[in-house]
């Protein structure tokens, strides 16, 4: 008796198997490298709208700031005025005056009888005191500070007591 014998090898079924798992196993590295690489360029898109919108707000300040240093010289003075004229007309006017600027985010900086803090305030001159609690401590301000959204754009001017 004659055997029959099959006209393809076994190694070949195999070696067709082993290149579809090779190909499967290739094309699943691929999704997951295409994953990665997306997932990469939207975190890098979400940082890239971050500094956008910071730098937006930084523009925004930056301007807004150079306006409100530009009208703390004719405020300063309005405030002057109206500590010697005791008007109240003027009293009404520089109230405005000061709310529209604080709705802008400007802050006053009074640090009449505080401690002295260097952050805040510059000495233009010390003073003698007989009283050991003055001693470091703001007796006279010369010029008010400010600040604009927390941040100081001009210290005040103060004498300091020693």
């Amino acid at each position: 008796m004659k055997q029959k014998t099959t006209t393809e090898p076994p190694t070949e079924k195999k070696e067709e198997k082993n290149d579809f798992a090779q190909e499967l196993e290739n094309l699943q590295k691929s999704l997951v490298d295409a994953q990665e690489d997306s997932r990469r360029a939207m975190a890098d898109y979400q940082n890239l709208m971050r500094r956008t919108q910071e730098e937006r707000l930084r523009m925004v300040k930056l301007a807004g700031r150079s306006v409100i240093e530009g009208l703390i010289a004719p405020f300063e003075h309005l405030y002057l005025a109206k500590a010697q004229l005791k008007d109240p007309g003027l009293d009404m006017v520089y109230q405005q005056f000061l709310q529209a600027l604080q709705n802008e985010g400007l802050e006053v900086v009074d640090p009449l009888g505080k401690e002295f803090d260097p952050h805040f305030m510059e000495v233009v001159s010390k003073e003698p005191t007989d009283d050991e609690k003055q001693i470091g401590k703001v007796l006279k301000v010369v010029k008010r500070g400010y600040k604009l959204n927390g941040e100081v754009i001009e210290h005040a001017k103060v004498v300091v007591g020693e």
